[in-house]
C-alpha cells in the first residue's frame, strides 16, 4: 500500500496559521497521534518561526512519512547557524532571552539532524510512529 502524499509548502509569518493546520491534516493520516502530534505542531511552529525570524522571512516545510516514522523538514536562506554541531544541544537558562527553541525541538522528537547550506539552513526532524 501507498503511503500517503507529503505536504511541501513555502510560508511566510501571515502563513503560520494555515501552516500549522496543514502539518496536523497530514500527520494525522500518517498516523500521528498525540502526543507526538502536539509535539510535532510545536516542532513545526519553532522551526517555521525562526526561518522567518533568522532566516530572510520565509522558508520551505516538507512533511513526510517513510517507514514507521513522520519526517518534517524546515529550510531557509539565512545567514545560517554558525555551529550546527552544538546547536540546541544545552538546555538555556530561563533568565536568557530566546536561545531556547533548538533545544525544545531536539526534547520534542526522535531524531534531529541541522544541515548547513550556502545559504541557508536545513533542519530535519523524525517522529517515530
Amino acid at each position: 500500500m501507498a503511503e500517503p502524499e507529503g505536504l511541501d509548502t513555502v510560508f511566510v509569518a501571515d502563513d503560520l496559521y494555515s501552516l500549522r493546520a496543514a502539518v496536523a491534516a497530514h500527520a494525522g493520516e500518517f498516523g500521528l497521534t498525540e502526543p507526538g502530534l502536539g509535539r510535532l505542531l510545536v516542532v513545526a511552529t519553532e522551526l517555521a518561526t525562526n526561518a522567518i525570524r533568522h532566516g530572510g522571512g520565509r522558508g520551505r516545510l516538507r512533511l513526510w512519512r517513510h517507514d514507521a516514522a513522520v519526517h518534517c523538514e524546515v529550510s531557509d536562506d539565512g545567514p545560517g547557524i554558525a555551529d550546527t554541531a552544538s546547536a540546541g544541544m544545552n538546555r538555556v537558562p530561563l533568565s536568557t532571552e530566546g536561545g531556547r527553541g533548538l533545544w525544545v525541538v531536539r526534547q520534542f522528537t526522535d531524531e534531529m539532524t541541522i544541515t548547513g547550506r550556502e545559504p541557508g539552513t536545513t533542519i530535519t526532524v523524525t517522529f517515530k510512529l
